[in-house]
């Protein structure tokens, strides 16, 4: 029993790896596409790897049609309506400042999950949402004690995590009916429909340099495979297990794996109030997970 708890903060570490590093792999991509091509083409990449997974491994369930609205609205909210705030936040902060502003979910999560899902925390689960909080405000601050976001970037961020918000509580009451992989399977596809059009009037507005392949199929590829299936996966794994409240505060991962990666691509500098904020984070993670008196 233990050994399978180890797994699950094992899936929900992994998935913010990846996600973290999401941040640096949009970024490059950027370069030559807008954000709406970006995150269609990465949901293309996607469902044919989670196609081709499924039926190779004749892992596949059949999908009940009463069931179709529930999915419709996960992927309204994610991948959806979060990636083009994401997106669009992104283009206008740095990919560490972008991911500290998202971490924000989990501190939003616990009093959506109290209300929809009746989900019960401990004193000690809320302290470390606070602690970890905390953290991600550390990141963000220069050496002057300001912040480095831009207030437009700040708006599209704050939207992505409220959607965000809304998945989780979708996602919850979807991993009671499907496994993971097909919900991540279901989901993609549908939010590749919806960006589909989306492609189209934004290119008018904004065009892309397709072109350019060599320029961003390694990190698009990347964001496919990696950020959309994979994580995506192991999210809704972790999800099943711990709940929407204690899942989320993994997301406070996302700005500290961020700013190592870039500090190792060499795109941002690693500050001692980065170093702060990771410690705190790590810190504030390791509390929410304790388990005690329940309220």
């Amino acid at each position: 029993m233990k050994s399978r708890n180890y797994i699950v903060h094992i899936a929900g570490v992994i998935a913010m790896v990846f996600w973290g590093m999401s941040f640096v792999w949009s970024t490059q991509v950027y370069q030559n596409l807008n954000p709406t091509a970006t995150i269609f083409l990465r949901l293309v990449v996607a469902t044919v790897f989670f196609t081709a997974i499924l039926f190779t491994f004749r892992l596949n369930e059949k999908v009940k049609k009463e069931h179709l609205g529930l999915f419709a609205l996960a992927a309204m909210f994610e991948p959806f309506l979060y990636f083009i705030f994401e997106g669009y936040g992104l283009k206008n902060t740095s990919p560490v400042i972008g991911s500290a502003i998202i971490a924000m979910i989990p501190l939003v999560t616990p009093i959506a999950a109290r209300i929809f899902l009746k989900e019960r925390l401990t004193p000690m689960n809320i302290v470390g949402f606070i602690v970890s909080f905390v953290g991600v405000i550390v990141l963000l601050l220069n050496k002057d004690l300001e912040f480095t976001a831009s207030p437009k970037g700040i708006l599209f961020l704050s939207g992505a995590v409220l959607v965000a918000v809304g998945y989780s509580i979708a996602l919850i009451k979807l991993t009671k009916l499907y496994k993971p992989l097909t919900i991540t399977w279901i989901q993609n596809i549908i939010g590749m429909l919806y960006f589909a059009p989306m492609v189209i009037i934004m290119e008018r507005f904004q065009p892309s340099n397709f072109a350019n392949v060599s320029g961003y199929i390694v990190p698009l590829a990347c964001l496919g495979v990696f950020c959309s299936a994979v994580a995506y996966a192991l999210w809704a794994f972790t999800f099943s297990r711990l709940g929407a409240s204690r899942a989320n505060v993994y997301s406070n991962l996302i700005p500290v794996f961020t700013a190592i990666f870039s500090y190792l691509l060499a795109m941002e500098e690693m500050t001692l109030f980065k170093i702060i904020g990771i410690v705190v984070v790590v810190c504030g993670l390791v509390l929410s997970q304790l388990k005690g008196k329940k309220t």
